[in-house]
């Protein structure tokens, strides 16, 4: 079948009772990432958002025509219903899982050309309603305190009205959609105030009192998360999205009377379904869909059954716009898949049909900027002018730009060519991310090729791409796990579907790597799931991923400025015990949550533990406003001459690794590597901590580290690209040894700007005994203890057999550390 008859087919293909008909996998080039779906009123167009522009399209789909073109990003357009304007907000680039972005209110003629902002005392940050008669405007604007509430805007007069008060109890909601019916005189909204999130009513107008009515009758054990809403004009009902976490762990839409009531779905599909519309005459529902990969926008009848795509024929800019090719070769000239940032004249970012955008910051502090995951040779429409490019793949490149002038009605050819500034592969070092993210309700759909595409693009050898629940008892990608690497995998790129094995409060997140079976429940503490209990602990879970030759690693384990472990929900509270019972491999101490990991980690080494520093960034893929970037943070791993999957987790067990976001790191005492345990026959015994660092950013401190303390520093030029640290120490009691590096802000450094690189300690036994250090051990006993309490005090076990086998195994972490302390003292 040729591709051109693949493209015919899959424009005008349906879901039959609620599935679909084509898979992603079938065609991926025909979707262009349009969001926000707003009805004109007679039926016939639908306004939207695209490339952070509003525009318009046949229903039925076919030529879209940009309506707006000024600075900022549009989006949530609102169809005025006398059809002559179109509301919208013009925000910043989009953040978190979904598009939403907050900013002003704007308004344009539908026809395109004259736009004006309307002013409003905050934010606005949640869709936007008009009246029936177009002369209000109802959104919610986020107020001070961090809420956001609904407020009413008259047009006619500039008036702003605030229509609700943060509620007492509960998280304000940081944004609100909204959805006005006119023949009941009511605003519907999505929101939790009190209790879980509800779809709730309350009246138009001035009322002597407001009660706000919930129409939906979500428990806390539901765990839903709501998306957005729409009024039948009718006033019978309204149609929602929400993703259940405690059932599918999917978008659907579904259906509650505007009465209240059981809400009925009217999708059933594996994929999302966002954003929806009623059309004005109350017969379709427009939406957006992820079912072929990136978003687009869908229309289906309002009972439900057969959906359309509403594709996008062609594309007319206000301007006669261009095209632009761009091709990004590696270091021997061959095509080659990077981030490519994409900034166009008009300040926003454009990228090929068919391929998902996201957004994240190109410099520390800078705003967020668009970029797409680039094969090496692509194709995507820009309007004329000046065009700027940024190519980044992994550490070991240099990042490229570019600029180029776009010229109407031409393609402009532009060639990128990436320069190495190492490759460490050829010293047998190779690197791997811990926590990788495919699907976490989000945007996008990623599947096994998506993810091997990241990992081209941004120089990783292995992905850890974790099988894990979100919020609640659903568990995201399980479809993809094989108990062996993805057979997707190439000779450098390896995907393996491991598992985050994940207990919120009060024990904290573990990552199993190369498992061969899943290990259940997956999740615990999950109220309204399967396993809501305290029980299994993690040390359980992490005893059977070892038992077939897993890695175990604790993810994110302290995070924020907290001192004290017990302060964060996802922070590693279990560890010490689970490392007693030597079930653990190592802890991820990049990226750095705050500083915490690196004094978390150090307290165990010195507690007797060999652990290795672990890489995870946490990352989600289908976010469009991404929150980390793959391999953002690494370890990299001494394998050999040749990638092998296998040896690379066998030679990161053994601690022969360091971790990374740029600058590399070699490391040695008495010219033994990372990992190695030095026994001192006598003491005191002399020892050589030789380390060398090499970076494309700016550096700043070099430190060798002894049992945790700080025991050289050398500062580095801001123009030094290599530095290198000795020192001689003589041992008098078991160490263990690192060398760390930190930097200056740098483009491409994710979260704080700050290049780091730690090593994986190397240790000096004195006596035969491990590293003992007699404050550390107590304060692992005195950690253990304390978790215990909060465990008895919570008293989540399900069964006393449960709380008494989980006693047991408290009590024999506790007389490992007394042993210890036996040895220390």
């Amino acid at each position: 079948m040729t591709a051109g008859l693949l493209v015919m087919l899959a424009a005008g293909f349906a879901v039959r009772d609620g599935r679909l008909g084509v898979q992603a996998a079938d065609d991926e080039t025909i979707t262009w990432g349009a969001t926000d779906p707003s009805w004109s009123p007679d039926g016939e167009f639908l306004a939207f958002s695209l490339f952070g522009s509003i525009w318009k399209i046949p229903a039925r789909g076919g030529v879209a025509e940009q309506i707006t073109s000024s600075a900022g990003y549009h989006a949530h357009p609102a169809w005025s219903p006398r059809g002559d304007r179109i509301a919208f907000i013009r925000g910043r680039t989009p953040q978190g899982r979904t598009p939403n972005v907050p900013g002003t209110l704007a308004l344009v003629d539908a026809g395109g050309g004259s736009e004006r902002e309307v002013a409003t005392p905050h934010p606005v940050a949640g869709r936007i309603a008009w009246s029936p008669e177009a002369k209000q405007i109802v959104c919610a604007l986020n107020v001070p305190g961090g809420g956001s509430l609904l407020h009413d805007i008259d047009l006619e007069t500039s008036v702003v009205r605030q229509l609700q008060h943060l509620p007492r109890r509960g998280a304000p909601e940081p944004w609100v959609d909204t959805a006005w019916s006119g023949p009941r005189a009511e605003l519907y909204f999505t929101a939790r105030r009190g209790g879980p999130t509800q779809v709730w009513s309350m009246p138009v107008g001035k009322p002597r009192f407001l009660i706000q009515l919930p129409l939906t009758k979500y428990r806390e054990g539901d765990i839903a998360l709501l998306d957005s809403l729409s009024a039948f004009p009718d006033g019978s009902s309204i149609v929602y999205s929400a993703v259940l976490t405690n059932g599918r762990g999917n978008y659907e839409l579904y259906k509650v009377p505007a009465t209240g009531g059981e809400p009925v779905a009217l999708t059933d599909t594996e994929r999302d379904e966002f954003s929806p519309a009623i059309s004005p005459d109350g017969a379709r529902i427009a939406h957006v869909s992820n079912h072929l990969g990136n978003i687009d926008l869908f229309v289906m009848p309002a009972a439900g059954g057969a959906k359309q795509h509403v594709r996008i024929e062609s594309l007319k800019f206000q301007q006669p716009s261009g095209q632009v090719r761009v091709r990004v070769l590696d270091e021997l000239g061959e095509p080659t898949a990077v981030r490519l940032y994409v900034r166009a004249s008009d300040g926003k970012a454009y990228y090929p049909s068919g391929t998902p955008v996201y957004y994240y910051p190109l410099d520390p502090g800078g705003e967020r900027e668009g970029f797409f995951i680039a094969s090496g040779d692509n194709t995507f429409p820009a309007p004329p002018g000046p065009l700027r490019l940024v190519a980044l793949k992994g550490v070991e490149y240099r990042i490229a730009e570019r600029t180029a002038t776009v010229s109407s009605g031409q393609t402009t050819e532009v060639t990128i060519q990436l320069e190495r500034w190492t490759n460490w592969a050829q010293r047998g070092w190779y690197t791997g991310d811990n926590h990788f993210h495919a699907n976490y309700n989000g945007s996008y759909y990623q599947r096994p090729l998506q993810s091997l595409r990241w990992l081209d693009a941004v120089d990783l050898n292995y992905g850890n791409m974790v099988v894990a629940n979100s919020e609640g008892g659903f568990i995201h990608d399980k479809e993809f796990f094989r108990g062996a690497q993805d057979p997707l995998s190439t000779a450098r790129r390896v995907l393996y579907w491991g598992q985050e094995y994940r207990n919120t409060d009060p024990l904290g997140h573990m990552g199993f790597l190369g498992i061969r079976s899943l290990v259940m429940p997956s999740y615990t503490s999950v109220a309204g799931s399967d396993s809501p209990y305290d029980y299994p602990l993690n040390t359980m879970a992490a005893q059977n991923a070892r038992g077939q030759g897993g890695l175990v690693t604790y993810m994110h384990p302290m995070a924020g400025s907290q001192e004290d472990v017990f302060d964060g929900n996802y922070n590693a509270r279990e560890a010490p015990v689970t490392a007693a019972l030597g079930a653990l491999d190592a802890v991820d101490v990049l990226p750095l949550f705050g500083g915490q990991p690196y004094a978390l980690w150090y307290t165990l080494l010195n507690a007797g533990f060999r652990l290795s520093p672990g890489a995870g960034t946490d990352t989600f893929t289908n976010y469009r406003g991404i929150t980390r970037l793959p391999g953002m943070a690494r370890e990299y791993v001494e394998v050999g001459t040749a990638f092998d999957s296998g040896r690379f987790l066998e030679r990161y067990r053994q601690g022969r690794n360091f971790v990374t976001n740029g600058p590399l790191l070699s490391f040695t005492v008495n010219g033994q590597a990372m990992g190695s345990v030095i026994n001192a026959a006598d003491t005191p015994y002399r020892v050589r901590l030789a380390a060398e660092v090499s970076s494309i950013m700016p550096l700043a401190t070099m430190e060798f580290v002894q049992n945790g303390e700080v025991i050289e520093t050398r500062q580095i030029g801001a123009s030094q690209q290599t530095e290198r640290l000795e020192k001689e120490v003589m041992v008098t009691r078991g160490s263990w040894f690192a060398a760390r590096v930190s930097g200056r802000p740098a483009r491409g450094v994710p979260d704080d700007g700050i290049p780091r690189v730690h090593s994986g300690p190397i240790y000096v036994q004195t006596g035969g005994k491990p590293v003992l250090v007699k404050a550390d051990v107590e304060l692992m006993i005195r950690w253990v203890e304390r978790l215990w309490l909060y465990l008895e005090r919570r008293d989540n076990f399900g069964s006393e057999d449960n709380k008494t086998r989980a006693r047991r195994m408290f009590e024999q972490a506790l007389e490992h550390y007394r042993v210890k302390l036996a040895q220390a003292g």
